[in-house]
């Protein structure tokens, strides 16, 4: 559920998006995009503004818009869900939202900004709109085509099988490679060191579960995460500039992560200890 709460939310307001075969506008998709980020947050525990962790994520986020010079028309916000899966992810127009999972094996700020720069060029690059957009087309094409061959109920539901699941599937692998080309680029703009890209990649490698999903791929499927390195690593290397070290996540941060891990930890083991006391 963690990894396609975007289309979800955005199946939940299609009614607010133009049918047919058209991109939604920007001011659309920032309207959608806040209306689902209020939603969200009856949904999900999201921490305080004041919770270190918020504020460390707000903090990367601002140095990311900050390299944009106003020249773009979203609303970005940054938020912080209490949540044990690896996962982060924007909503149409700039709600963007990180999950404490992913927090806890980041080691350094340029790793996060790597997520960050990733999730907000998706919003930039308007890829959730191309995608509506698309499905729009698939959804007139299938029509016309069950039309023309005077479509039984099977038939139909074959279609319509058909359109499900290429509605659904994830951004192409060319779009998460523009994501990723997209977010290289704000970190080096931001002073943040294009090598923290590489080194979330291999955190997530080594900790995401075999069958999680994230930035567009399963983390358990080694050859996919070794050429998002590879093709990073290459870009990383046409470089000439020197980058600055990378920045370790704020102490507080870290010390608010573990005590967050610790709590919980206690309350399983209490639950664990009453289910076996009523039995």
């Amino acid at each position: 559920m963690r990894t396609v709460i975007l289309p979800l939310f955005i199946l939940g307001f299609s009614a607010s998006v133009p049918a047919g075969p058209f991109k939604p506008s920007v001011k659309q998709q920032i309207q959608l995009g806040q209306d689902a980020a209020k939603q969200l947050r009856k949904q999900e525990k999201v921490l305080s503004e004041k919770d270190p962790r918020s504020i460390f994520v707000r903090q990367v986020g601002a140095r990311l818009v900050s390299t944009l010079k106003n020249k773009e028309p979203w609303s970005y916000t940054f938020e912080v869900i209490e949540n044990k899966d690896v996962n982060a992810f924007a909503l149409p127009g700039g709600p963007t939202f990180v999950y404490t999972g992913l927090l806890r094996h980041l080691r350094t700020a340029d790793e996060l900004a790597a997520v960050m720069g990733h999730e907000m060029t998706h919003v930039r690059s308007e890829h959730w709109a191309r995608s509506y957009e698309q499905q729009q087309n698939r959804d007139l094409l299938l029509t016309v085509i069950a039309t023309a061959i005077h479509a039984n109920s099977m038939t139909a539901n074959v279609l319509d099988l058909g359109k499900v699941i290429a509605g659904d599937l994830p951004y192409s692998r060319k779009v998460e490679t523009e994501a990723d080309d997209g977010g290289f680029r704000m970190m080096i703009d931001a002073k943040y060191n294009p090598q923290g890209m590489i080194d979330m990649f291999r955190v997530l490698e080594k900790e995401g579960g075999k069958s999680q999903k994230f930035l567009g791929m399963d983390l358990g499927d080694h050859p996919a995460v070794q050429r998002r390195i590879a093709d990073i690593s290459a870009r990383l290397a046409k470089e000439t500039m020197s980058f600055p070290p990378q920045e370790p996540v704020p102490a507080a941060v870290v010390e608010r992560q573990r005590a967050a891990d610790e709590e919980e930890k206690r309350k399983a083991e209490k639950g664990k200890g009453g289910s076996k006391g009523g039995g």
